[in-house]
């Protein structure tokens, strides 16, 4: 799929690089659709995960790319920890997953 300029310039400014490269922005939009995938894996509707102004997913979606862009393994940890977290709340929301919440 794609990922919008805008969009890939929000993740950019959460991981705190302000100048990317080509490289990076390429990185950058593999990891949006990696968390996508894994949303979508878990149940979350890929509207939603494809919504680019929803801003639990942009949630979840930083907290995953500050996952995978951690300098270290204590910074890793706590957005691994973040990432679950918000995942876990759109898997538990029904209009997240097409269905009545629990």
């Amino acid at each position: 799929m794609s990922v919008s300029y805008g969009y890939l310039a929000k993740i950019q400014r959460a991981v705190r690089i302000k100048t990317a490269s080509a490289d990076i922005q390429a990185e950058l939009t593999d990891i949006v659709e990696e968390c996508r995938a894994d949303l979508e894996a878990l149940g979350v509707l890929p509207d939603r995960t494809r919504d680019e102004n929803d801003y639990l997913v942009l949630g979840a979606v930083r907290c995953f790319a500050r996952w995978k862009m951690a300098y270290d393994a204590d910074e890793a940890a706590a957005n691994m920890g973040d990432y679950m977290t918000l995942r876990d709340e759109l898997r538990r929301r029904g209009d997240y997953i097409g269905g009545a919440s629990p």
